[in-house]
């Protein structure tokens, strides 16, 4: 084992071989249950602020959905937007925010994809200067965070993301329609949570 005879090997100054205990590491996953909802919505309108993202992030201006967010916060598109919004349709819950987002919702060039700051349309909202566009009938796969603080916001999308790509959609037996998806956000007891609602039908 060392290369050396054993009155060599118990000499002082020869070099030796270690061999560490064997051990096996077993990695699970799934271990913390995820909680989604199926719901079947039909057609609805959104309108609000759009733009084309290239999925590499090159371009001038905010070239990320992360960087128009900022943007519309820091020259008051958001609150403009939440102010135009008007009530929240009836078919959505009361403690939800008014400004949310959607992404892939259309076609678009090779290698970009749209994303939307928006509102739910309803019939006091005031969409003039805004796209506007229809999400047809759907059937959606809804994954809702924990409730966190601002702070925790990036870990807690982050982690939703993560487990819906990598543990759920795997065996679920469904697909993503066009990645299409929403952001909606909304917040109960002086905290926030976001909804993912993932585009979404079964595979047999």
């Amino acid at each position: 084992m060392h290369g050396v005879n054993p009155t060599t090997a118990r000499q002082e100054s020869v070099a030796l071989k270690a061999y560490p205990r064997l051990s096996f590491l077993i990695s699970i996953k799934g271990v913390e249950a995820m909680n989604y909802r199926i719901e079947t919505k039909e057609s609805f309108q959104v309108f609000g602020i759009e733009r084309v993202f290239q999925t590499s992030g090159d371009g001038d201006g905010p070239t990320t959905p992360g960087g128009l967010w900022q943007q519309c916060h820091a020259n008051g598109e958001v609150e403009r937007l939440a102010t135009n919004a008007g009530e929240l349709p009836v078919y959505l819950s009361k403690d939800l925010y008014k400004v949310h987002a959607v992404c892939s919702y259309r076609k678009t060039e090779t290698d970009t994809f749209p994303y939307m700051l928006c509102s739910f349309k309803s019939d006091s909202s005031k969409t003039e200067g805004y796209s506007e566009i229809t999400i047809p009938s759907h059937t959606w796969a809804i994954f809702p965070s924990e409730l966190f603080t601002w702070d925790q916001f990036n870990d807690s999308i982050e982690s939703l993301y993560h487990r819906f790509y990598s543990e759920w959609l795997p065996t679920a037996g469904y697909e993503q329609v066009d990645g299409m998806e929403f952001e909606v956000y909304g917040g109960r007891d002086g905290l926030n949570y976001v909804e993912l609602w993932f585009a979404v039908r079964k595979t047999s």
